[in-house]
């Protein structure tokens, strides 16, 4: 029985007579019989591990100068009479950003941010937004968590957030009535900014994994952080991978947990 590997060799011996530019067929390696049988077995598909990996690696933050740990909570925390239960493996407030000074940008007239909040013995706390000359755009009371975790805080479209302006929050934890200096908080900015119609077009049809790299590949961190945050359950690893890639691997395992409503 002839093989197909003998008459596909017979026919190149003939084709040479006739053309011997033919002759760098030769030099190519020609499949195999299992290589071309429809039922060979297929290559092996890659482990859920495999696809994590990839995943982690899909979402990076690009890196710039002013990478480092984000600033740390202010006040209190530095006198020794803080509202904050002090735990030597835990971090203390933290803001879940990309630079040191916790600047970021976003597209939206809404935004979110992330905040890491320690166990603390306070029921008080307060969310500010203010514009460049210093005005209140946005304030709201809360009740923090009774346990350490990252809470989301909103940012609502009634802040009326403008194109191409800076805006500065502060994430309060109010440990004295009295005495507000005693205060424990985190802050940091945002800036809106236009991403132009082309893009912003093909980002709305995009799927929200493909969002946040888009986003992150344009520098757009509260975006970013909000759709890998949304698809932190399905993909862990995305998560994972986004804080890695910004210095703070070791917040990547915390629990989110919500502010309560303030007291009245």
């Amino acid at each position: 029985m002839i093989t197909l590997q003998k008459y596909i060799n017979s026919l190149l011996k003939i084709a040479v007579g006739l053309s011997p530019t033919l002759i760098i067929l030769s030099s190519f390696s020609l499949p195999s019989l299992a290589q071309i049988t429809p039922n060979h077995s297929p290559k092996t598909a890659p482990t859920q591990q495999t696809k994590n990996l990839q995943l982690a690696q899909m979402i990076k933050f690009p890196s710039s100068a002013d990478r480092g740990k984000p600033k740390r909570s202010g006040a209190g925390g530095r006198r020794g009479n803080s509202c904050i239960i002090s735990e030597e493996d835990k971090q203390s407030l933290t803001a879940i950003m990309p630079t040191w000074d916790n600047e970021g940008k976003t597209t939206n007239d809404t935004s979110k941010l992330y905040i890491f909040v320690p166990q603390n013995k306070t029921e008080n706390g307060e969310f500010v937004v203010i514009d460049e000359e210093g005005n209140n755009i946005y304030e709201t009371n809360f009740t923090p968590p009774n346990q350490s975790g990252i809470v989301e805080v909103n940012i609502p479209a009634n802040a009326s957030l403008k194109v191409g302006k800076k805006y500065y929050w502060y994430f309060t934890l109010i440990c004295d009535d009295q005495d507000r200096s005693r205060d424990e908080y985190v802050s940091g900015s945002l800036e809106r900014t236009n991403i132009g119609s082309l893009l912003n077009s093909y980002i709305q049809q995009a799927t929200p994994l493909k969002q946040a790299e888009i986003y992150a590949r344009n520098n757009i961190w509260y975006d970013t952080i909000y759709n890998v945050a949304s698809l932190r359950k399905e993909n862990p690893q995305l998560w994972l991978g986004l804080l890695e890639s910004v210095g703070l691997k070791e917040l990547a395992n915390q629990p989110f947990v919500e502010l309560g409503k303030p007291k009245p």
